[in-house]
């Protein structure tokens, strides 16, 4: 009885000793990293307009429309679209002014001219007023 059973438990190992030592064939094929793919139609792209993008301290004059407006402490800020569609952030305080005469409250809807320095912030364009017109 107890042949039997160390003979059954040896097979039952050599069984197992075999059976996790097999490698699995692998059967993937290699591809190329990149392919080439041959275009034919040619698509003419329309020429580009120039981009007019502002640096930082740049001095720039915009005139545009009062589309929204935000009171602060010293002042306020207008938000400003121009005729060709571009938007900024006009900063107008009385400290900011080279002549604090020019100070004067606008509304939405008033057609302004600004005249300051630039300062980009993410996606918006701000401009510290020195002259308003």
């Amino acid at each position: 009885m107890k042949i039997k059973f160390l003979s059954i438990a040896f097979v039952a190992v050599a069984i197992l000793a075999v059976s996790c030592n097999k490698k699995a064939e692998e059967t993937t094929t290699a591809e190329p990293a990149v392919q080439e793919v041959a275009d034919t139609v040619s698509i003419p792209t329309p020429a580009a307009e120039p981009v007019t993008e502002h640096i930082d301290n740049d001095i720039i004059e915009v005139t545009g429309k009062v589309t929204e407006i935000n009171k602060g402490k010293d002042g306020y800020t207008a938000k400003i679209t121009t005729a060709k569609g571009s938007n900024f952030a006009a900063t107008i305080s009385i400290p900011n002014l080279d002549d604090p005469k020019q100070y004067r409250a606008v509304k939405v809807g008033d057609n302004i001219t600004v005249k300051g320095v630039v300062t980009n912030l993410e996606s918006d364009v701000l401009i510290r007023v020195k002259e308003l017109k």
